[in-house]
This record gives C-alpha cells, structure tokens and sequence, in this order.
C-alpha cells in the first residue's frame, strides 16, 4: 500500500539504518570528542539554473513506442517488471535508445555491476549527444566519489546529490558525526526512485540500482518489483523529477567533491573502476538490451489511466504541504473506499493509530484485508519487525490476515532456489491491490519514515487486468514461500502456520509454529535493546 495513513511508508534502509544502530551511538561520542557540531552545516549555495525534463519526437526508438505497442493518444500503457533480469534489460534498453534525454532519481546507487553497468550505459548515452541529468540521496554515497565525478566529467552528464552531507565525503565516521550534529534535516532522505527516458517511458516501483536489488547478490537479496509505462503517464512524470532536480536540496556533485584530476583524467578513472564488473554483468545478458522494441514487446502492453502522487521537496525541511500531490491522503480515500477487497504488500509495515483506525473501518464493512511483510528472522529491518510483532495481536482480533515471507522457505521452492543460493531472500515490492481493480504502485513502505521523514512517489492504476497480473504473483493465500500468522486458541499468543510444500506438515497439510521464526538470542537481545532506545517514529 502507499503511505497513507493506512500505514506511513518508509524507506527500506532509510538514513538511521536500523543495521547501524550501533555505529550511531558510537558516532554520538566521536562527534562529541572531535567537536564536529561547528561543521555539521553546509554553507548556503546559489540556485543553479533550472532545468526541464525533454520530449522525444515521435519518428525516434521511444517516440514510437507507444503507437507500436496500440496505446492511443492521452492514455498510458504497462508492462509489469516481475523478473529482476527483466527489469534490469528494460532499463538499459531505454537508456541505449534514447535520443534527448535521460533522468534518474534514485536513493541507492550501488558500487557494485549494477550500479557500474548502468552508469557506463549513460556515459555512452551522453556521447550520443543525449543529456542525462542524476539525482542521487547522498546517504549511501560513501566512497563513490571518483566514480561519481567520473561520469560527471561527461559534457552531456549532470549529477546532483539530494540533502548532501556536508562534511565526510568518503568517511562513514565524519558522516555519522555530521548527522548527529544535524539530526532533524540529514534525517529527512529521498526515497523515491523514478526513471524517464526521452519523456515517452518511466519505470516506477521499489527498485534501487544495486545488485541485491536484481538478484545479484551472494549475500541477500530482495523480491522487488517496478513497473514500465509508456505514453501519457511518462509525460506526467517529467515534472515529479524536475521538481526535485530543481529544489534547493539537489547539489551539483561538483560543488561538493574534487579528487584533484581534470575531466580527461577523471574520465579514465571511471573507464578503469567499471570496466571489469560491467564486462562481467553484460556477459550475463542476452542482445535484447541493444534494441528497445525487442527488450519490451515481449508482452503486450497493458492500456490504462494512472495518477502520478509525488511529495515536495520541502518534506525534507519538515514541511507538511506537498503541492505536487502526496500520495498520504489520496491513498487514505482510497482504502477507505474500498467495499471488497484490500491487499498490502509492504517490506516494512507499521501502520499508525490512525492506519489501524483505517484498517479496522475496512474490516467493518466486511472488506477483505491481506497484509503481506518480511519476518522478523529474515527482515533487514528488524527493529520495523519487532515493532510490528506487538500490532499483530490486535491486528488479527480486527480480522486483518497476516503473511509473513520466509527466506528458509524461498529456498525450496524451485523458482526460487538457483536464483538465492546461499543468500538471504526478502520482500521489498511496495505494491496495493483495492478491490480488484486499483493498483498502488512505487516507493513507500508502510511505516512512520515514509509517511513523516522521507520523500515518495507513487501511482496510481485503474486496471482489472493489470491487479490480476500482479496480485497473482504477490497473493499471500496462494504463495508457498510464506507463514501466516494467526491467533493462537487463548486469543492472545499467535502461531506460524506454514502450507503446501512444507517440512514437518501434518496430515492437512499445514505445519503451527508456537514459536515465532527468530534470529540467534544474542542478537533478539541486541535488537530488544535496541529497540528501548529507538522510538517508533524514528523507524
């Protein structure tokens, strides 16, 4: 579901990561001894001059795309990114045939194949004489200085860094410093993620631009989902990035880093820092990333209307106004509108009193409420997890269904298996589905962070055959790699109940865990410390 009050988003590994609850207290006595408070704000800066996003004519690759694939004029046309590889093919396609202008927002750029591949494919881009313009939050831009400026020493390339650090360009240790000594502003992060290419497509949904994020990883990674969309809607999306791009919060990289080379040099940094991941990622990719009609017409394109909501930059100076349209109260008319059926897909779910409030409503008028979200075992945001555990009780007595995915059992099911290996798998789709035909798609969790801290973006759909493509890969009652969650007999406690292909069923079919899916007690001990300290709306 977006961010509503129904349950106020958040950003998957938002700027206080709750993986790094420790390095901040660590970082509150640095910060203290060095005496890094007089540093922590940047001096103000000059405007630069606006920009606006770019329309390709109709004779070029993308200008063409929607009449080919029978999208008529003033409506817009989808194709669902379910398959990560897809996903990434989809992206590279659009950059490689785009002919005037690329725009990326994004709030995790990875130093890693995905991230290296998807710069080199701008850098040729701007070569062709296409102007890209970047925007990146500058949280997890540590250490990507010489890459950064590398693609940037491109003439037709801009990068601008959202909320920027002012101080610790490469040095975790002065970041964390820094954001203690301006807590309420270098908390507030942009999390939307948006891709335009030529004004004529966009891909909207949860996906950052790391490996994890596209099945990469060896450690963890995340079933994620965006969706593409051509025609009327990536025109309505050129102003929710430009009214970014242009914000005072949006840096030039330029006035914020210099490695001491020219652009020559910086050039061929970049060519050496991305020339062997990018070699080894493009070997895994079949020619369809060189022709965009190839890449996306291998479904046909799902006709539609949608609705772009979009925070306002000034979210991130704790302003409550969002002129662009937030997606909180659209989304809070939504569910309270719905008469069938509500179903919720969010990593990180939260939801506030007035979301349960929302929630309870629903159930009251006999609609369906489906919940789907990481377990607390496997969840890289435990602390969101365990504060969720304590909803769950009064949650199921208003009769909301709880699912909850399991890595342990991503594992054994085949589609799965070879695609996870060793690693951790987790949910990151932020997706909602009312009564069988709205689909909420985009950036937001349901959580306190994205509903009050961070910046979102979403759309909305109206498309009975679109929710039915999609909530048949993401329905909680027919999917074999989850738990549900239900009240045990005494009404209080609650039990796991695992279903279908599943070790240790009984004769129904069905396994009753009594004891939740946990991590080792030392670290339950950590988070529950952990967790006295944090306060909610903190997470």
């Amino acid at each position: 579901m977006a961010r509503a009050q129904l349950g106020q988003p958040s950003a998957p590994a938002a700027l206080v990561d709750h993986r790094a609850r420790l390095l901040l207290l660590v970082g509150l006595l640095v910060w203290a001894m060095l005496g890094l408070a007089g540093c922590a704000s940047a001096p103000p800066r000059s405007l630069p001059p606006p920009s606006n996003w770019r329309l390709a004519p109709d004779n070029t690759p993308l200008g063409g795309l929607a009449a080919a694939n029978q999208v008529p004029a003033g409506r817009s046309g989808f194709r669902p990114l379910l398959i990560s590889g897809i996903a990434l093919q989809a992206r590279l396609a659009l950059i490689n045939n785009a002919r005037v202008g690329v725009d990326l927002q994004t709030y995790h750029l990875g130093n890693d194949a995905t991230g290296h591949q998807i710069l080199r494919a701008l850098r040729d881009a701007a070569a062709r004489g296409v102007r890209v313009r970047l925007l990146v939050d500058d949280f997890y831009t540590t250490g990507l200085t010489d890459l950064l400026l590398g693609v940037a020493a491109e003439p037709q390339i801009e990068v601008r860094l959202y909320n920027p650090f002012p101080i610790g360009r490469d040095s975790t240790l002065l970041r964390l410093g820094s954001l203690l000594a301006d807590f309420s502003q270098l908390n507030r992060r942009m999390h939307n993620k948006l891709f335009i290419a030529d004004g004529r497509a966009a891909i909207v949904g949860g996906r950052n631009l790391t490996d994890a994020y596209f099945m990469r990883s060896s450690e963890g990674n995340y079933l994620d989902f965006d969706l593409l969309a051509v025609g009327q809607v990536a025109a309505d999306l050129g102003p929710a990035f430009d009214a970014y791009w242009n914000s005072r919060f949006a840096v030039p990289l330029q006035a914020l880093a210099d490695n001491g080379l020219d652009a020559a040099q910086r050039r061929a940094s970049f060519e050496q820092l991305t020339a062997l991941s990018a070699s080894a990622a493009r070997a895994g990719l079949p020619p369809s990333t060189r022709s965009a009609s190839a890449a996306l017409a291998a479904l046909p394109l799902v006709v539609a209307d949608a609705t772009v909501y979009f925070d306002s930059p000034e979210k991130t100076a704790g302003g409550a106004g969002s002129p662009g349209g937030g997606p909180a109260l659209p989304v809070a008319r939504l569910v309270n509108g719905a008469q069938e059926r509500l179903v919720v897909v969010s990593p990180y779910f939260l939801p506030s009193e007035p979301g349960l409030r929302l929630l309870a409503k629903a159930r009251e008028r006999g609609v369906s409420v489906q919940v789907l979200t990481n377990s607390l075992v496997d969840s890289d945001e435990p602390l969101v997890s365990l504060a969720y555990g304590e909803l769950r009780p009064s949650l199921l007595r208003a009769g909301v269904q709880l699912f909850e995915l399991s890595s342990d059992r991503m594992k054994r099911e085949g589609l799965f298996r070879q695609t996870l290996g060793g690693s951790i798998g987790r949910l990151h789709a932020k997706l909602g589905f009312i009564d069988d035909r709205l689909l909420l798609v985009g950036s937001m969790n349901i959580d306190p962070r994205s509903a009050a801290t961070n910046t979102e973006l979403s759309l909305v759909i109206t498309s009975a055959d679109l929710v039915r493509v999609i909530l048949g890969q993401f329905q909680p009652t027919s999917n074999g790699v989850v738990y549900e969650v239900q009240l045990a007999a005494d009404g209080k406690s609650v039990q796991w109940v695992g279903r279908g292909n599943i070790v240790g069923a009984d004769s129904s079919g069905e396994l009753r865990l009594d004891t939740e899916p946990s991590p080792p007690w030392w670290q339950q001990l950590r988070l529950w410390l952990l967790s006295r300290l944090v306060p909610n709306d903190l997470l």
